[in-house]
C-alpha cells in the first residue's frame, strides 16, 4: 500500500473532546517525490519508489545522481519502495504530502528499533532469573538450562539467549491517526512507534488510494501546463485529420450572403412600427403612370391589354384638329 517516508520527532500528548489524555507520536511525513515507477511488465511487480528529505549533491554518489536526474527530482537522503495495486495515478516527480491520510485512518508504522548493545536474557527476553536464596549467589540473572545432555544432545536453533539487542526492523500495526497538519507536514499517531528521535519511518495506509490529491501549487501548474500542451497538440492535428473543404469559387458564397442579407432585412422590418412599414412599402412601389410609357406601365403594373386600350380611348378626345397654319408649316402645337 502507498505511504510516506517520515522522521520521528518525539512523543507528547493531546486532549480529546471529553478531556481525556491521548499519548501521541509526532512524525514529520514528507513531502515525498516519486523517483521511480515499477511495473509488472518490466520488473515483474507494481511499486512506487519515493524519496524524501533533501541532501546535498556533494554527499550523493554518481549512480544515485543519475537515478535522481532521470526522474527530474532533487537529490534525496532516504529512498523507500511501496507496493501498490495500480500505478496509474502516479507519475515521475509527483509530490505526495500528509493529505493522503485523514483523521481516524489506521496505519502501520515501520522503523528501526533503538540499539541496546549486548544484553542478557532478563533484559532481552524478560526471563525471571534464578532464586535469590538457597545458595544461589551468582545465578540471579542467568538463563538456566538450555537443553538436555542425553536428548537432544544439542542446543535447539532459535533458543533465547543473551546477545545483541535492538537495531532491528520493527512494524507496529493498526495505529490510529489522531491529527493531520498539512501546513507543517506533521502526522500525529496514537501510541509509540519504533526508533529513536530523528529516525526514519515508513507510514503505510491499510487501503489503496483511488486518486492522489494534488496539494502543491507547482503540481497544479504542471497539470495545467500539461493539459494546455495536449490541447495544442489536438488543435494542430485536427485540421490534418478532418480538414474542411474550402469553397471552389466565389459563386458559392454569393447565395449565403444574399440569404444573410434577407434575414437581416426581415428582422429589421419586423421591428419597425406601422408608420415605418407604410413608408417602406411606398418606397418599394413602382413609379407613377405619368413618368412611364403605356408599354412599361402595362408590364410593370401587370395591367391587361383591354385596360390599356380603354386608357388610350380616354386620351384620344383630348386631341384637337390642326389649324391651316400648322398644316402649312407642318408643326403642331401641343
Amino acid at each position: 500500500m502507498i505511504g510516506l517516508i517520515g522522521k520521528k520527532v518525539g512523543m507528547t500528548r493531546i486532549f480529546g473532546q471529553a478531556g481525556e489524555s491521548i499519548p501521541v507520536t509526532a512524525i514529520i511525513a514528507g513531502p515525498c517525490r516519486v523517483v521511480q515507477i515499477k511495473t509488472s511488465e518490466k520488473e515483474g511487480y507494481q511499486a512506487i519508489q519515493l524519496g524524501a528529505f533533501d541532501r546535498r549533491k556533494k554527499l550523493v554518489r554518481k549512480p544515485q545522481l543519475g537515478h535522481f536526474s532521470k526522474a527530474g527530482v532533487e537529490t534525496k537522503a532516504k529512498l523507500a519502495e511501496f507496493r501498490v495495486g495500480n500505478v496509474g495515478p502516479y507519475r515521475l516527480g509527483q509530490e505526495l504530502k500528509v493529505d493522503i491520510f485523514q483523521e481516524g485512518d489506521r496505519v502501520k508504522v515501520t522503523g528501526t528499533s533503538k540499539g541496546k548493545g549486548f544484553a542478557g536474557v532478563v533484559k532481552r527476553w524478560g526471563f525471571a532469573g534464578g532464586p535469590k536464596t538457597h545458595g544461589q549467589s551468582d545465578r540471579h540473572r542467568a538463563p538456566g538450562s538450555i537443553g538436555g545432555a542425553s536428548w537432544p544432545s544439542r542446543v535447539w536453533k532459535g533458543m533465547k539467549m543473551a546477545g545483541r539487542m535492538g537495531s532491528e526492523r520493527v512494524t507496529i500495526l493498526n495505529l490510529k491517526v489522531v491529527k493531520v497538519d498539512l501546513e507543517q507536514n506533521v502526522l500525529l499517531v496514537k501510541g509509540a512507534v519504533p526508533g529513536a528521535r530523528n529516525g526514519y519511518l515508513l507510514i503505510q495506509r491499510t487501503t489503496e488510494l483511488t486518486s492522489v490529491p494534488i496539494s502543491s501549487e507547482k503540481e497544479e501548474e504542471k497539470a495545467k501546463s500539461e493539459g494546455k500542451v495536449e490541447e495544442k497538440l489536438q488543435k494542430v492535428s485536427a485540421p490534418e485529420a478532418t480538414a474542411p473543404e474550402a469553397p471552389s469559387s466565389s459563386e458559392e458564397e454569393v447565395p449565403q450572403k444574399e440569404e444573410a442579407a434577407q434575414e437581416v432585412l426581415s428582422e429589421e422590418t419586423t421591428d419597425k412600427t406601422e408608420p415605418e412599414k407604410e413608408i417602406a412599402e411606398k418606397s418599394q412601389q413602382p413609379p407613377a403612370p405619368e413618368q412611364v410609357s403605356p408599354e412599361v406601365k402595362s408590364s410593370s403594373t401587370g395591367e391587361t391589354p383591354a385596360e390599356n386600350s380603354a386608357a388610350q380611348k380616354e386620351e384620344a378626345p383630348e386631341k384637337r384638329a390642326a389649324t391651316p397654319e400648322e398644316e402649312s408649316t407642318g408643326e403642331k402645337k401641343g
